[in-house]
């Protein structure tokens, strides 16, 4: 954390709201309410190719267009935002210092790392019950029905 200058910040916002330490809101093995947390234990090359694809379908369906709109009514002042994945490698196509190419490669290549960070974090949280990517489909189906979604 000493290098991250965002988590610094949101540490220091915690503790002067609240007036406890930061990790006070770090998770704790009682849940607040009676509750199951589910997470997809999704295979790493699995998991790395539903990322490209998912990436490829963000560019599809015109990803490059919503972050130029975005760009034109200020997504360079927000910081957060501007800085998000792929975003960020957008905003550099528009500013011609990369290439459309490029800046996908590098999404993929970011949402990897950032996927692989969230399951180091997660994996340590007792509360969860990791399930097969199959049975999180079912569950998601059951959801759907039980509450009458029909998508």
């Amino acid at each position: 954390m000493p290098g991250n200058g965002r988590r610094i910040v949101r540490a220091l916002e915690v503790i002067e709201l609240t007036g406890g330490p930061f990790a006070a809101f770090l998770p704790t093995g009682t849940p607040y309410f009676d509750s199951i947390q589910l997470g997809m234990a999704c295979d790493r090359k699995e998991l790395d190719e539903r990322i490209s694809s998912r990436v490829q379908r963000m560019w599809d369906l015109g990803f490059v267009a919503e972050v130029r709109e975005l760009e034109a009514v200020g997504l360079r002042q927000a910081p957060t935002a501007s800085r998000a994945l792929g975003y960020a490698q957008i905003l550099d196509v528009l500013d011609g210092s990369s290439d459309e190419v490029f800046a996908q490669a590098d999404t993929t290549r970011a949402t990897r790392k950032f996927a692989r960070r969230q399951d180091a974090w997660l994996r340590r949280d007792e509360r969860i019950r990791w399930v097969a990517p199959q049975i999180a489909a079912a569950l998601e189906a059951l959801r759907d029905t039980r509450f009458g979604s029909t998508a």
